[in-house]
Order: C-alpha cells, then structure tokens, then sequence
C-alpha cells in the first residue's frame, strides 16, 4: 500500500510541475542552509568536549587592574595553590599565555622557515590534557627536562619529512630543542599548537603574585564544583595582590569556549551568534514550509474532483490521508536529498567565511543529518497536515457537483497571511543587512584621531635605550622610511590600564566622580609625529628639553575630561608623583569602535625600561612610492640590531581592518541568508500566482471582453499581492528595527538608521515580489479573452 501511495504522489507532483518544484526545490535549499547551521552549532558546542572527562578540566579566570573584563591569564601562583589547598585535584599544569608565531627550523639549518604556534608548557601539561595523544616517545614521561619538545604530526611530516622526528633537534628563535613525541590537536581545542616545549624558567610557580605571564589548568579527580574551587582560590591570594587579583573564576573546559575570557575570533567563542544564525536558519526553513502550506491550500480546489471520485468509488478517509501524506514524504525525501547535494556543494564557501574546517561525510555530523531528515518530514508534514485533513473529509456528492468546500477563509485570508508572513521575514533580514552594511561602512571611514595610512608596527621583546635609539636611526636611514618611532603599545593594541582614585594621578581633580581608568603608553619623542597625531594645547615631548620631558605627561581629550579640566587648563597641572601635564593630545581611538575612547597617558621613555610591558614596539611610516623596499629595510635594521628577531609586522590600517572583519563577514552572511529568504518567498509567489490566474481566467476573460485594457488586469492582479508584500514589509522592518538597534548597541559609535535604509528595503522587496508576479500577469494580458470563454 505504502509504495502505491508513493507511486500516485509521483504521479501527481509530475502533473503539476511548477508545485513539484516549488515545494521540492525551495524546500531543499531551506533544509541545505540548516544542514549548514546545524554543522556549526554543534562544532560550537562541542568545543573540548574530546578530552576524557572534559568537564573535570578547569582554567583559573581572573580579573585585575590591568584588563577591563576576565581574562585566562593568571599569577603562576596559583598552580601551587591548586595542588596544595584544592582537595581532589589530580593534577596542575602551567602554560605560557599565549602561543607565540616563531620561525622553527632544523638544528643546524639557518634557511628560512614558516612561522609556528609554539606553546610554553611544564611537564604535567598531557596529564592535564589527556585528550592530547602523545605516542613515538623514547620513554613515558614528556617535558620532564628542559629543552624538550612534543610536535604535531603535520609539523613533524612538515620539516622531517617521512623520518623519525624522535631525538631530532630543532631551533626556536635562539633555543634548541630536542623531539621526544607527536601528538594531534583538533580544530575544537580552545589550546592550539603546532609544537609545545618545556620551559620551566618561564612557569616558575614561585614568582610574583603581579605577574600575569601564564595560564593554569587543573584536572580533578571526580567532578566538582567549579564555584568551591574559585572560592578556595579567591581565599588563597595574599593580602598584598588582592589589588591585582580580583573575582577570581574556575571554568570548566567546555565551558571555557563560550565564556567571556575567551577571546575568539569571526564567529567563534560567541554565544549571541548561536542564538543569530539559529533563529535565521528556522526562519527560512519556516518560509519554505510556509510556500508549501500555501501552495496546497491552492491547489485544493483543483483537487476536489479527484478527491470525489475516490470517495465515491469507496476511499476511506483514512486512505486518502495516507495518500495525501505520501505526497508529503515524497516531497520530503527528495528536498532532503536535493538538500545536502547543495550543503556539500556550498561547504568550502561557508568554511571560508566563518572560519570553520567543517564536513558533512564524518561520524560528527552523523546527528546533523539525523536531525535534517526529521526535521524536512516534520517540516513537510506539518505544512501538508491542512489539505490532508481538510480534502480527505470532502463529501463526495458536493464535490462531484463542483461545489468548493476548502476552508481557506473568506477572501483566503490564510493564504494571504502566509504570503505576509514569507514577505516579513524577507523585509526583516534585508533592512538587516542594509543596516549592518551601513555601520561596516561608517566603522571603515570613521576618522580615528591620527593617520593610519603606511604606517608598520614590528612587535619586538622590551629594548634597552641603546637599542632603541640605534634601532630608530639606522631605519632612518633609507628613504623608503620616513619616521619612526618606538613605544610600548600602539592603537589598536593598547591592554594595559590603571584603575585607581583621581588623586592619585593629581590633586587637582576637579570633578564629583573620584574612580579612574586610564590606559599608560611609554612613548618616544617621535611617536607623536609619526603616527599623525594632533596636539591641541601645550606643547609635545619633542619640544621641550630633556629634563622637563622627563617629569611630563601627554594627555588626551577624554583624561582632561575625566579629572574635570578643559585641554587650556590642563597644561601645567601636576600629574604623578613629581611630573606635570605638558599637553594635550587630540582624542584618538585606541582599539575597535565598539568601545568609547579611553584615557589614555602618555608617558616619556628617555632613559629607562617601560613598566607597562614586556615587549616594545616599532612603528614606522612608509614612503608611498616605496613601501617594499621600506619593508625590506626595516627587516634587515631589525635582524641586525635585535637578534633572533623574526620580524613580524601589521600595518595599522590592516591591525583596524581585523577589529572588524566579523562585521564584514556578517554582511556577507546576511546577504546570502536575506537572498536565500527573499528567493523562497518569490517561488512560492510564483507558483501562488500561478494557480491564481488559473482560477481567475473567466474572470479575466469576461473583464477583458467588455474592455478591460491590459494595464488595468495587469494592475488588478499585481495590486493584490503589492498590497500583501506592503504589509508584509511594514510588519517585518520595525522588528528587524528593534533587532539592529540591539546588535548596535555593542558599539559606542553606531550609524544614524534613517529613512534612506526603511525606502531601500521598501523597494527592495516590492521590487523583487513585482517581478516574481509579472510572468503570470503578463500572460494573463495576452490570452485571447474568446478561447477562455469557449472553454469555460
């Protein structure tokens, strides 16, 4: 009976091939976009998750007086204290804070090499991470001694080729290593590396409760709260950090992805996108399951006849449901396959753009497609319940006489309402897209306080004053180069920040609020020329003598602002122990628009090392005309005077640019999610048209007979459904509205929406609906009204 029932959908779906295809095709493209999203998701979710009793991994968080919001990096203090104080933990690892980009290279082999992910770690790091394999080892203890290294196996085929790595040594900026294991690190590993070495120097537990130089993990021998564990931790910190230590956290390891200290990039690590993306996957799948509803809703009438005939020649209901729902899983089946034929052809584009290494042909994505193929059934089948129901209880003789009993409503007001609903959701995304592209474009040309054109920033370990001083003549000295300068941050990467009461700066506050933050910059005297800067009152570093430069400031707009100054007033105040302010700098952004300007100070650098960072940085500003060989230049200047410098360099613009390539990615994004939207609710417009002027063409034809001009039916057909999509727009773009003013609010600095967006998407959507429409119209205007009326 089953394939009986698929042998007659068959049938029927290649009668009315416009239905076929509208139902089989939008559907499947609908299935395809979640087929995708759901790829994602889980990748989301599962981040970690591969480690043996994941959950029992936890990562200490703090916050300090340095970062504005919790971060993995923590005093190595604490790895003493997880092992000494924190009952059930199994073991403790310390690692370096980051995995840092570094030539590495065969002993021995001075040739070039690309940069790698190199990890500091000690020797309890794979008891730790335990989901890490570790194997081709000479013994079963690693990163016991100093000097050892464990690869990954890319890297190992890499530079060993098909030999043994085992024993091998390697060279690391200017340390040796030698190879004692391999090892594979999944793309859903919140730690990444392509090598992690053993540098016990580095994580020595005993150093200062200040410094924030590593991480720590933990691994717990059973499950166990990770709030009694921070509280422990919280109680273990010395009275003379808690200044520095502040709301101390333990975080599960799969939780880790998703929280706040982990700072992601694109659309990684970021709840909200789950939620985003989601909500727009079931929104279009909905719109695809709306053009199915519809389109049997109009087609019902034509069917009344079939279904009189069967009832009369002895159908039960209960048959022509299945019938009816056999139609449906037709439809289901083949949008499912139609479905992931598109989401494997599209998978290396969505890979790109959200940065994902994701695949449909692997165990993983076993639920995912589980998950597509009940959804399509259930989705197929939900729209299809109205005219499985409705049609299978037809009474046979009513119907046999012609006499219609769908209950679609006076007017088809269930049709029509579908046909608002496809059309809101259209208008939403679009007037979204329209939005997030304007703010992308005024976040681009934003004028940031200084001159970011040519300039290059070289990330260098802190330099002694000689250094410095020869660094920046000998890069003078080519005319590809015209200024430089070095310093301890630049914008767009300045962390470090100050909280304390204002008189702690200077006494003469002159304002109610008495909490500060600033961000301190150790500076040269050239930094302000050459990253284009404007001093608005007072005078710079390079105008003054050296002993007044040594006891001044440099302020910007917002600091004066916060200690209750104007910028004339502010030069000559005391600031600091014994300096005061020479003058003040004109407001420039110092990291991504999503956030106000900050105080920023800065601070001279003449004659000692910075106390704000470890690291110092060059900045030079490039020939226009000469920019390679200035690249060029600086690299060999900074190989010379630095050794074992590997020159790794950002342009400034670039260094903004990146800050907001998740904004540029989410435009792209959204132009395929509001074209996949659009184009659904247009193909079922089409096939709606369809059976419309069908239905109508005695109508038609009589109007057309007593003189109707083409114009007047074209108007009168397309005045109907520009009326729904209207609606449709003025229902979806005040909520889309609602929705971009949320997501603009993680900006400090926001476009102005205005009229102009709500008319483009206006016109838009009635453009796009208008011409969905015009096939049928215009073919209703040309049909000779005389054969209409003789076959009616």
């Amino acid at each position: 009976m089953i394939t009986n029932y698929l042998k007659v959908a068959w049938r029927t779906l290649r009668k009315r091939p416009v239905y076929a295809v509208v139902n089989v095709l939008g559907l499947g493209i609908a299935l395809a976009t979640c087929l995708l999203i759901g790829l994602y998701v889980q990748d989301e979710l599962t981040h970690d998750t591969f480690h043996p009793h994941a959950d029992r991994i936890l990562s200490v968080v703090v916050e300090n007086k340095f970062f504005d919001r919790p971060r993995r990096n923590a005093p190595a203090p604490f790895a003493s204290v997880l092992s000494t104080k924190v009952p059930g933990v199994a073991h403790v690892t310390s690692t370096s804070s980051r995995t840092e980009l570094v030539p590495v290279r065969l002993a021995g082999n001075r040739k070039a090499t690309r940069e790698r992910r190199v990890l500091k770690a000690d020797s309890s790091f794979f008891d730790v991470f335990s989901g890490f394999p570790v194997r081709r080892t000479n013994r079963e203890d690693v990163l016991d001694a100093p000097g050892e290294a464990v690869l990954t196996a890319s890297l190992a085929e890499a530079l060993f080729g098909e030999k043994s790595p085992i024993g091998r040594g390697l060279q690391v900026e200017g340390d040796r290593y030698t190879v004692v294991g391999l090892t594979e690190v999944p793309d859903r590993s919140t730690v990444q590396f392509d090598l992690v070495v053993s540098t016990p120097k580095v994580l020595n537990r005993s150093v200062s409760w200040k410094e924030f130089d590593g991480r720590v993990y933990a691994r717990m021998r059973q499950a166990a709260s990770p709030d009694a564990v921070a509280a422990t931790l919280e109680k273990a910190v010395p009275e003379e950090a808690e200044p520095f230590v502040q709301n101390v956290q333990a975080i599960s390891l799969p939780d880790l992805y998703l929280s706040s200290a982990y700072q992601a990039d694109r659309f990684k690590g970021q709840p909200r996108y789950l939620y985003l993306f989601g909500t727009v996957a079931l929104l279009i799948l909905f719109i695809a399951g709306f053009n199915y509803a519809n389109l049997s809703i109009a087609q019902a009438d034509r069917r009344t006849g079939e279904v009189g005939i069967r009832r009369a020649m002895g159908a039960r209901r209960r048959q022509l449901v299945g019938q009816f729902f056999g139609e449906t899983v037709l439809v289901a089946l083949t949008a499912y396959v139609i479905g992931a034929v598109l989401a494997t052809a599209a998978l290396p584009a969505f890979n790109t753009l959200f940065g994902k290494e994701l695949a449909l042909a692997t165990p993983k994505a076993g639920w995912v497609l589980i998950g597509g193929l009940g959804t399509a059934v259930l989705a197929s089948g939900l729209a299809g319940a109205y005219p499985a129901l409705i049609l299978s209880g037809f009474q046979p003789a009513r119907t046999l006489r012609g006499a219609s009993q769908t209950t679609v409503g006076e007017g088809g007001w269930l049709q029509k309402g579908l046909v608002v609903a496809q059309f809101a959701v259209s208008a939403a995304l679009v007037f979204g897209t329209v939005v997030v592209y304007q703010q992308l474009d005024y976040l681009q040309t934003k004028d940031l306080g200084f001159d970011e054109e040519r300039v290059v920033t070289v990330d260098l370990d802190s330099l002694s004053v000689d250094r410095r001083r020869a660094l920046r003549e000998r890069a003078l000295q080519h005319p590809g180069v015209k200024r430089t300068a070095i310093s301890s941050h630049v914008p767009g990467n300045i962390q470090h920040q100050l909280k304390s009461d204002l008189t702690d700066f200077s006494d003469s506050a002159r304002t109610q609020n008495r909490s500060v933050t600033i961000r301190p910059v150790e500076v040269d005297t050239n930094y302000v020329t050459t990253l284009g800067m404007e001093i608005i009152a007072g005078r710079g570093f390079a105008e003054v003598s050296r002993g007044r430069r040594r006891n001044g400031y440099l302020l910007n707009e917002t600091t004066v602002e916060t200690f209750g100054w104007t910028p004339e007033t502010a030069v000559g105040k005391p600031f600091g122990d014994t300096g005061d302010v020479l003058g003040v700098v004109k407001d420039f952004h110092v990291e991504s628009l999503r956030n106000p300007i900050a105080p920023v100070v800065l601070v001279p650098s003449d004659g000692y090392d910075s106390p704000f960072s470890s690291r110092s940085v060059l900045t030079a500003r490039l020939a226009s005309d000469r920019v390679e060989a200035g690249l060029d230049h600086l690299r060999q200047v900074t190989q010379e005077v630095v050794a074992g410098s590997s020159f790794s360099y950002t342009f400034l613009d670039d260094r903004f640019d990146q800050m907001y390539r998740a904004e540029q990615r989410l435009g792209r994004i959204f132009v395929g999610f509001a074209g996949i939207a659009i184009a659904l609710a247009c193909m079922g417009l089409f096939g709606l048209a369809s059976y419309t002027v069908q239905r109508r063409r005695q109508e038609l034809g009589i109007r057309k007979a007593l003189g109707a001009t083409g114009k007047s039916i074209l108007g009168l057909l397309s005045r109907e459904y520009g009326l729904l999509v209207g609606i449709a727009f003025l229902l979806g773009a005040p909520l889309s509205y609602w929705g971009v003013r949320q997501w603009l609010r993680e900006f400090a600095y926001q476009t102005d929406v205005g009229v102009g967006a709500f008319m483009l998407t206006a016109g838009l959507v009635l453009l796009v609906a208008g011409v969905s429409i015009s096939y049928h119209a215009l073919q209703a205007v040309r049909t000779d009204p005389a054969r209409v009326l003789r076959s009616e």
